[in-house]
């Protein structure tokens, strides 16, 4: 086959189009620092780009529902301190109301204090966050306990909310006011010790102390589970740190373009631009010369 001028100058400006291409996407990389800017320039890339960026999204939402639960369980953690103290202080008033040296009328005073513990026992139980009660279970706008220290029986204070922390797992926030003010007797040790102390009767005054003593025990049992709970969630965010840190690696690989190799190659191509600017330039040089010949 014959190469007439007209075919070479043709491949020669189709070369010249294709580094002015190449030179302009080049220029676009060492800018942005991104190895494409549309889908369709790297679909395969940019497919994978999209799901490891759908992983780091999700990868924001579980860190964020830890450092919630995180929040949660450090007021959980500071409540059943508070609830130690309490129960520790109306233990000790038993022990002493219990003694026989012990007077009617004072036993009456005592019972002032230990009513006070109550009152405090139960605004502990509905303390808030954000607006809603941090012990209220299901039910977290309704208050978990009410003036006498009782549930609401048609809106009773369970079922503690879980956060989603990983794929397929989950943690329990905090615990609700059911567990941790009715089911480890606190309340109900507190009533005891109320009655026995109005009644100046000594017998049950000691048994409530008795009661007081497996309430601060229940609690701790609390104050335990709270700490395991916490311990999970600073795995849980060890693990997403990791897998955080491999996905941006991963999606950096695929998306940001290699600035020193981006440079190299456009200065190759623009050599090679010039160089077929130079060849053109001539053969129109030349077919100018034989169009006038």
């Amino acid at each position: 086959m014959r190469i007439t001028n007209q075919m070479i100058l043709s491949r020669s400006l189709d070369s010249i189009q294709k580094g002015q291409q190449e030179s302009a996407r080049l220029e676009r990389q060492i800018v942005t620092g991104r190895k494409f800017e549309r889908l369709s320039d790297a679909p395969v890339d940019a497919r994978s780009v999209l799901e490891l960026e759908a992983d780091l999204r999700a990868s924001e939402q579980y860190n964020r529902n830890i450092e919630a639960a995180r929040v949660r369980l450090a007021i959980s953690d500071s409540t059943t301190d508070a609830m130690t103290n309490l129960l520790a202080r109306a233990r000790e008033l038993a022990i002493q109301a219990g003694s026989d040296t012990v007077s009617p009328e004072q036993r009456l005073g005592t019972q002032s204090e230990v009513q006070a513990i109550r009152d405090s026992m139960i605004q502990l139980a509905n303390r808030t966050y954000n607006g809603a009660y941090v012990f209220g279970g299901a039910y977290a706008d309704r208050v978990p306990l009410d003036a006498t220290g009782a549930l609401d029986t048609t809106f009773p204070a369970r079922g503690a909310p879980r956060y989603e922390i990983g794929p397929g797992m989950t943690v329990l926030a905090s615990h609700d006011a059911g567990q941790m003010f009715i089911d480890s007797d606190a309340i109900a040790s507190l009533d005891a010790l109320d009655t026995a102390l109005g009644a100046n009767d000594r017998a049950g005054i000691q048994a409530a102390a008795t009661q007081l003593t497996g309430a601060i025990q229940n609690v701790q049992t609390l104050v335990a589970d709270v700490g395991a709970r916490q311990a999970t969630l600073d795995m849980a965010q060890e693990r997403q740190g990791i897998v955080d840190e491999t996905v941006s690696i991963r999606r950096s690989t695929l998306i940001d373009a290699p600035i020193e190799e981006a440079i190299t190659k456009l200065v190759a191509v623009q050599s090679a631009y010039q160089a077929s600017l130079l060849t053109t330039t001539r053969l129109l040089e030349t077919s100018l010369v034989n169009y006038l010949r």
